[in-house]
């Protein structure tokens, strides 16, 4: 005989089953949930560090238990500790603004808007940041490491070629170029139509799946239709241009947001790994730029192309797209490496809303 099924389990109100559904809000991190049922209430004791701020892990656990169909006004005791903090909380299921006391079941409902605080850099994220800058600049300094450590730009350059590629119909894949240097994405000129279809028809069940959530049916719908505006335009040449260095900026933000945040560190240093990693990228690119705008043979070097018979991205874009001097084109990349960083920590700053604005997307069914 089968077991019954998860969502029919929480339903009935099997305290294991429970604790699964709370522990996989958080696979990211290590967390341990016990569930208990002393009386008509559910006693809900996690432990972990890190985790979301208590405001908004109240209001996960209320909207993943409704989804999984827990009888509302069923009342919760929320038990937190994170090894440092202890929090305790009382409220009834589907109402994460209601505090009862456990002694007395009457609801009173709160005046007081929910609150998600902002983040704040802790001393280790501002160590791992301090550290990665002065040793991302002292990489980048002298050429030999600067070198060696570019091969990791390229690769990645060249997967958001591959990327764009893919995405856009053509077949793509990266290689290095080690006759003229530096990367070369290899595309087929012919366009798969399986591919479109693929994207169209995965768009068409994630429609479907979440059709009762009507903001998430609108994102989906827009990309759909942002999609099909690049796909059958010119654009799509010039977003498989610009995803290489969009790439790069791209990994920068991650590394530096690794870094700052710690999320999905597992060994001593790897924090600060990733802090190394984004700056030297960040002054890689920045020096990329200014040989570019100041130095009078990297820039005839950069007009000629790859082999003198390739041209390369921003020429390309400069040239083709935007019809514009190239000077133009790299002090606009320029600018978007400064920015990067100041984005990155933005995203740290306020994570609890767009988390919170990610659950809201993520649910099958609107409040």
């Amino acid at each position: 005989m089968s077991p019954a099924p998860l969502w029919q389990r929480v339903q009935q109100g099997e305290t294991a089953a429970i604790a699964t559904v709370i522990e996989r809000l958080w696979p990211e991190h290590e967390v341990h949930v016990t569930v208990t049922r002393p009386g008509d209430h559910y006693r809900i004791a996690i432990q972990g560090n890190p985790l979301p701020p208590f405001h908004l892990l109240v209001k996960q656990i209320d909207q993943e238990l409704c989804r999984y169909k827990l009888p509302r006004a069923t009342p919760i005791q929320l038990c937190v500790h994170t090894g440092t903090n202890t929090w305790e909380t009382d409220f009834l299921l589907g109402d994460t603004l209601q505090r009862i006391p456990m002694s007395n079941r009457r609801p009173k409902r709160s005046s007081a808007p929910l609150e998600i605080p902002l983040c704040t850099l802790d001393a280790r994220a501002k160590n791992s940041l301090w550290i990665g800058a002065i040793v991302g600049l002292g990489l980048c300094w002298p050429s030999l490491s600067r070198f060696v450590l570019s091969y990791l730009v390229i690769i990645i350059h060249e997967l958001g070629h591959t990327l764009a590629g893919w995405l856009m119909g053509y077949p793509s894949f990266p290689a290095f170029d080690f006759i003229h240097g530096g990367g070369i994405t290899l595309q087929l000129q012919e366009r798969w139509a399986l591919i479109p279809v693929l994207i169209y028809s995965g768009l068409g069940g994630l429609l479907y799946y979440f059709r009762r959530n009507h903001l998430t049916v609108m994102v989906i719908i827009s990309g759909a239709l942002l999609y099909t505006g690049m796909y059958f335009t010119r654009v799509n040449q010039l977003f498989f241009l610009a995803m290489g260095h969009g790439c790069e900026l791209l990994f920068i933000g991650i590394f530096l947001y690794r870094s700052m945040t710690g999320w999905g560190c597992q060994q001593p240093g790897e924090q600060t790994l990733y802090g190394v990693l984004g700056f030297f990228m960040w002054f890689y690119d920045l020096n990329f730029v200014r040989q570019l705008l100041f130095d009078p043979q990297m820039r005839a070097l950069y007009a000629l192309g790859k082999g003198e018979v390739l041209d390369h991205d921003w020429v390309r874009i400069a040239g083709e797209f935007l019809r514009v001097d190239l000077s133009l084109v790299v002090v606009l990349f320029g600018v978007s490496c400064l920015l990067t960083p100041l984005l990155t920590w933005g995203l740290y700053r306020y994570q609890n809303y767009w988390r919170y604005g990610c659950v809201q997307l993520l649910r099958r069914q609107a409040e």
